[in-house]
């Protein structure tokens, strides 16, 4: 199979993936790692991104072009696009008229990354002992009125693989309704919510997407280095990587929203990603270790041989990317084989196909321009829509109404 049809066909399998119900059982649990490389720079983009041609890099311009094209075309939400090829600046895009290169945007679940990464480096730093800590050690002055001996089990990890057992449902309901978890983390107490949230199955057993964990680790990390999570991260992440200015969101009792609510420019988010490209090393020093990295990025979940969940980071092995992501179509795509980070923000609206991923597959990735590749793109575009659209909510509601719904969260 030639490399273009190998990339095509994996296309149109990455739509199947995210018909995927959001709760995966413990069959799915395995370990795929990613090699990165090490690399030699010859910068580091601290105070800003270098520029050059795609040309120099190895990239074909007309095909970056097409991407661009094919965003304005189809009218697509997509407010800034970001491509650095070994080290440098290729593409920096902001379509419409709303977005220029100072202006933050909301990074919505890619903020999940960001909290992972804190997590790491407290650990590194000797602040948490290490991801076997039982999540309760960090919380003593609250009461825990829905007393359940499986919460005593969660750990660090089990909220960093979305593997805590604790129940969590932001789909079903509206933002704005308490039936919805965001409501409980917008509108009190975020960390005292998720405490006495029920439990739904024994922690490490079931796979199921739930913001309200990543809170937690916004916590511990607040807990175990005395700092706030913003200001930990301004000593110890944004600063040592240029990052400015960076804005982040509380719930009413003071806690950094550990899964959402993180705000910084697109170049900013490029520079995450780079941080991870190059194995946690940033002009020579060890920002996080190599192994944190390594984990991170590595399909700790393992949905099918398409995808995979890691530490707060989404896995594409056939591809050789992981990325962290958020919604309405934020991205930051991590490409070690290719030496390529990719950063989007968007507005894209949640009954439309986010297409994202594939821009890349298609045009950063796949650097031959042809009129079928697009026939092909807009084809996969179609079909997806029906799987999105249709797919989950068979699945996914039929699971969540059979498992999940045996409980409700506590109010």
């Amino acid at each position: 199979m030639n490399s273009k049809f190998k990339i095509l066909t994996i296309l149109m399998m990455l739509f199947l993936l995210s018909a995927l119900p959001q709760s995966i059982d413990n069959r799915t649990f395995a370990m795929e790692r990613i090699n990165i490389p090490a690399t030699e720079r010859d910068y580091w983009p601290t105070d800003g991104w270098l520029n050059s041609t795609p040309e120099e890099q190895g990239m074909d311009p007309s095909r970056l072009q097409g991407m661009i094209d094919y965003i304005e075309d189809n009218s697509l939400a997509i407010h800034s696009v970001v491509v650095i090829r070994n080290g440098y600046k290729v593409l920096e895009e902001y379509p419409g008229v709303v977005y220029d290169q100072d202006s933050t945007h909301l990074l919505y679940s890619v903020t999940k990354s960001f909290t992972s990464a804190l997590v790491g480096i407290a650990i590194d730093q000797g602040y948490i002992d290490n991801v076997s800590v039982p999540m309760l050690s960090f919380f003593p002055d609250y009461e825990i009125t829905n007393v359940d001996a499986r919460r005593e089990r969660i750990t660090i990890e089990h909220l960093l693989t979305m593997r805590s057992g604790m129940f969590w449902d932001e789909n079903s309901a509206p933002y704005s309704s308490p039936e919805n978890g965001i409501y409980h983390i917008n509108t009190g107490d975020g960390v005292e919510f998720m405490l006495n949230s029920d439990m739904v199955a024994e922690p490490g057993e079931l796979w199921h997407y739930n913001t309200g964990a990543s809170h937690l680790l916004s916590a511990i990390v607040q807990v175990a280095t005395g700092m706030t999570t913003l200001e930990f991260a301004e000593a110890n992440l944004f600063e040592p990587l240029g990052i400015s200015p960076a804005y982040w969101s509380r719930d009413m009792a003071g806690w950094y929203k550990g899964g959402f609510d993180l705000r910084m420019n697109t170049r900013n988010m490029a520079k995450f990603g780079y941080l991870y490209l190059n194995n946690g090393t940033w002009d020579g020093e060890q920002i996080i270790s190599e192994d944190w990295v390594e984990t991170s990025a590595s399909s700790i979940t393992t949905f099918d041989e398409w995808g995979g969940y890691g530490y707060q980071w989404w896995t594409t092995p056939e591809l050789g990317m992981y990325s962290a992501r958020g919604l309405y179509g934020q991205y930051i795509f991590v490409i070690p084989e290719h030496d390529i980070i990719v950063a989007f923000t968007s507005g894209m609206p949640t009954n439309q196909i986010w297409p994202h991923q594939n821009l890349v597959a298609n045009y950063v990735l796949l650097q031959e321009n042809t009129q079928s590749d697009q026939e092909i793109m807009s084809g996969i575009l179609t079909l997806s829509t029906i799987v999105v659209l249709i797919v989950p909510v068979a699945l996914a509601g039929g699971y969540w109404a059979l498992v999940l719904r045996r409980r409700t969260p506590q109010t």
